[in-house]
This record gives structure tokens, C-alpha cells and sequence, in this order.
């Protein structure tokens, strides 16, 4: 005599325990896979928080670029990259030169707007002559000009851009253009690094919540 015993449904109560060993390998993967999508923004809200730079231009190649790498959350690696900014990306005033004089100023740290600055009106002469400087024709010999703009000779939709230069000598042939501060620089600063670490480490904590409720709470 012998006794046949059936567990009620088991064919879907062995897919549930074999589902339950791959569950935390798509955990893993799925907030990695989270990770290398967000964590660009996550950095580029919180430069943005302490410098006067648009989150948008952070990421996208324009000011620098945050990428993630790796093939798993144990080896991930964030990588920043970026020229030296010029002060045209931090809320500079005015964005183009006029007729009259006129005070360069910007916001290179959140809510702390400087004067980089002033060029004062200039007669038809002067201007003339100031011309001649920069491109090297001039005979007067000042010590070095006025932080002013000057157009790049690139052209974007909103019109010429243009760009603080400033000749730093007699010598006519240095004039430099003005920089300011680099993606690199900004993101390992002890102004922005405790935030940016912060927003990383709680942004991958939610979202190893949500997967580990994606995955496991179907077990």
C-alpha cells in the first residue's frame, strides 16, 4: 500500500523558487542599469545647487560631460571631464557688448554675483584705437586692457557669441580669454562633493528598494 502525496499548485510554487535564485542578480543589474541613466542628473542638480552654472549644460558636452562606468555596482566608476568654463556659463551680464559702458559681472558661485569688470564709453577714437591693440596694429603701450567682450566668431541661434578676453601685458600679442572653473573641478570641490556623494549614495539606496520590491515582492 502506498500513499501519493500532492502539494496543491506546484508547478506555480516551483517557478516562485526558481525564480527566487535569479531575483537578486536582476536586482543588482537592474540598479546598475539605474545608476548609469541617473546619476549624470543626480550630479548635475546638485553643481547646480552651489554653482550659478544651469543644470542642463552639465552632461550634455557643453560644460562637461559625467559618465558612468563599469559592469556592476561593485567596480562603478564615475568619470567627470571638461574644459575651463568661461564666465558666459555662469550668468554673465551683459552677453554682448553695446555702444555705451558697461559692467561684466557673474554668478560663478550660487547666489554670490561678482564683478569681473568694467569698460567704460569710449569715443569713436578710442575705440578705434582699442581695436588696433587687439589686433596687434596699435602703437599705445598700456600695461594691460580692460576685462572686455570680444565675439568669438561663432554663431549660435540667439546671435554672436561673445566671450571675456582680456591682453595681460604690453605685449599685444597675449590677449587670453577669461576662464573661470571646470566640471572637474566644481564636482571635487569641498563646496559641492558632500552633496553630489550624498544624492549618489541615497538615489542608488531607492533604487535598490524599488527593485528589490520589483523582483522580490513577486516571490
Amino acid at each position: 500500500m502506498y500513499v501519493r502525496a500532492q502539494i496543491k499548485d506546484f508547478p506555480r510554487l516551483k517557478k516562485k523558487l526558481e525564480d527566487m535564485k535569479e531575483a537578486p542578480k536582476k536586482v543588482l543589474e537592474s540598479t546598475f542599469n539605474d545608476a548609469k541613466k541617473r546619476v549624470p542628473s543626480w550630479v548635475a542638480a546638485e553643481v547646480s545647487k552651489v554653482y550659478g552654472i544651469k543644470k542642463a549644460e552639465i552632461g550634455n558636452g557643453e560644460a562637461g560631460q559625467v559618465k558612468v562606468r563599469g559592469n556592476s555596482l561593485d567596480d562603478l566608476t564615475i568619470i567627470y571631464s571638461g574644459r575651463m568654463l568661461s564666465p558666459s556659463h555662469f550668468g554673465m551680464t551683459p552677453k554682448a557688448p553695446g555702444a555705451n559702458a558697461y559692467t561684466l559681472k557673474a554668478e560663478i558661485i550660487r547666489g554670490q554675483r561678482v564683478t569681473l569688470g568694467k569698460v567704460k564709453k569710449l569715443s569713436k577714437e578710442q575705440r578705434a584705437e582699442l581695436g588696433k591693440n587687439f589686433r596687434r596694429e596699435g602703437t599705445r603701450n598700456s600695461n594691460r586692457s580692460p576685462i572686455m567682450l570680444m565675439h568669438t566668431g561663432n554663431q549660435k541661434a540667439s546671435g554672436t557669441d561673445y566671450i571675456p578676453f582680456q591682453r595681460k601685458s604690453t605685449d599685444r600679442k597675449d590677449i587670453e580669454a577669461v576662464k573661470s572653473i571646470s566640471l572637474p573641478q566644481m564636482v571635487s570641490s569641498e563646496r559641492a562633493a558632500p552633496g553630489i556623494r550624498k544624492a549618489i549614495s541615497e538615489g542608488l539606496e531607492k533604487r535598490l528598494d524599488h527593485n528589490m520590491e520589483r523582483y522580490m515582492g513577486k516571490i
